[in-house]
């Protein structure tokens, strides 16, 4: 711990190199290896001082003019530099876990393979800063500006990234997993091969983004815009989108259904160019029927064909049909922009299971019918054997074995 004549006398080292600097004079101050653990440099000029190995731990910086400082191996965990001034710095090597840098102006740092978990960087400013291969697992990154950064490879899951900009930003390879990314802005993002499995993407950008390659099984994609960005190779097992997903112009050679590279769509050759975006667009006037137990598809047509006509004639098409496990089969219809979807729904229902229920009824009257029939076939059959000396073995519960005829001196014998 630097003690307050210690820090006296730092601070009016600093206002004299200042003074120097004023008059244009080249120097650096050398405080490597320096122990401010705990101190209050809050709004201090310490801009190109050499900090290399320094503990400053728990110090408060913030405000600080910390431009192109070298914090290589210093240990910054929980240092409060909350709208410090770290342009250009280089912070490769430094202990920065849980370190406050919400608000701060980190523009062109040098970030690579740091670990920032459980830090916040809230708000900051973070264009063209180099974060390949770093941690910020868990990290508060809402409304922080990542333009042009790279972020190759960095540990990204459970990160808050909610309403960031990461405008053409380097995120190939990178770990997304379960971040929550709504309403950030992606536009001309690379995201090559990244994994985004249950991320939140919910009204992000991502128009021009290129996701070849990316696992985007179970993410959340309301209200998202696709427009235009590449999506050839990735996987959108269970992915979930909505009317006001965007997918206009998609380039999308192939996907799969099923992580691992399995289910591929189409299952050999291409997509047509636009083929992608007119089978995975929802459209906005649409009507879900959801059946648990299967569907009987006479009373399916049955109920489709009274709404048509109760519609006054109004075009009804099968969009989608999609098994969702259990038993759950879900039918998508789309309708016409005026429709009542409401009253189509309740009114599709309820004409599906009338129809299933007579239908029914008529399927079980029929099987009594017809087993009454062959009950009265038997018994013909074996008024006739009797007639003519022989026995007619009748199994109703075993149709090898039913009507039988065999000899019945041989029964007999037996």
């Amino acid at each position: 711990m630097v003690s307050e004549e210690h820090l006296a006398i730092l601070l009016q080292g600093v206002k004299v190199w200042n003074n120097w600097r004023i008059k244009n004079l080249q120097i650096e101050l050398d405080l490597s290896g320096a122990d401010f653990s705990g101190a209050d440099l809050s709004g201090a000029d310490l801009s190109g001082a050499n900090l290399s190995g320094a503990d400053l731990s728990g110090a408060i910086l913030s405000k600080a003019n910390l431009i192109g400082v070298n914090f290589s191996g210093t240990n910054l965990s929980k240092t409060n530099l909350n709208r410090a001034i770290l342009i250009g710095a280089i912070l490769i090597g430094a202990n920065l876990i849980g370190v406050n840098l919400s608000g701060a102006n980190l523009s062109g740092a040098n970030l690579i393979g740091v670990n920032l978990s459980g830090a916040n960087l809230s708000g900051a400013n973070l264009i063209g800063v180099n974060l390949s291969g770093a941690n910020l697992s868990w990290v508060n990154l809402s409304g922080a500006n990542f333009s042009g950064a790279n972020l190759s490879g960095a540990n990204l899951i459970g990160a808050k990234l909610i309403g960031a900009k990461l405008i053409g930003t380097k995120l190939s390879e990178a770990d997304l997993i379960g971040t929550n990314l709504s309403d950030a802005d992606l536009r001309e993002a690379n995201l090559i091969g990244v994994n985004l499995s249950g991320a939140n993407l919910s009204g992000t950008g991502l128009s021009g983004a290129n996701l070849s390659g990316a696992n985007l099984s179970r993410i959340q994609a309301l209200n998202t815009n696709f427009t235009s960005a590449k999506l050839t190779g990735a996987c959108i097992e269970d992915w979930h989108t909505n009317s006001a997903t965007n997918l206009t112009d998609v380039i999308c050679d192939y996907i799969y259904l099923i992580q691992e590279q399995q289910e591929r769509r189409p299952s050999s050759g291409n997509f047509a160019p636009g083929e992608f975006t007119k089978l995975y667009q929802k459209s906005l006037d649409t009507v879900d029927l959801i059946f648990r137990n299967g569907i009987d598809w006479d009373a399916f047509a049955y109920s489709f064909k009274k709404i048509e006509v109760e519609s006054l004639g109004s075009q009804l098409d099968v969009q989608s049909i999609e098994k969702k496990g259990d038993g759950v089969i879900l039918v998508r219809i789309s309708v016409s922009p005026d429709a009542n979807k409401e009253k189509i729904h309740a009114d599709f229902m309820q004409g599906y299971e009338f129809a299933h229920k007579v239908l029914e009824e008529q399927y079980q009257s029929r099987l009594e019918d017809k087993d009454k029939e062959i009950n009265r076939l038997f018994y013909l059959v074996n008024q006739l054997q009797e007639k003519s000396g022989k026995v007619s073995i009748y199994n109703q519960q075993n149709s090898q074995v039913a009507g039988k005829i065999v000899d019945a001196e041989t029964v007999q014998s037996h």
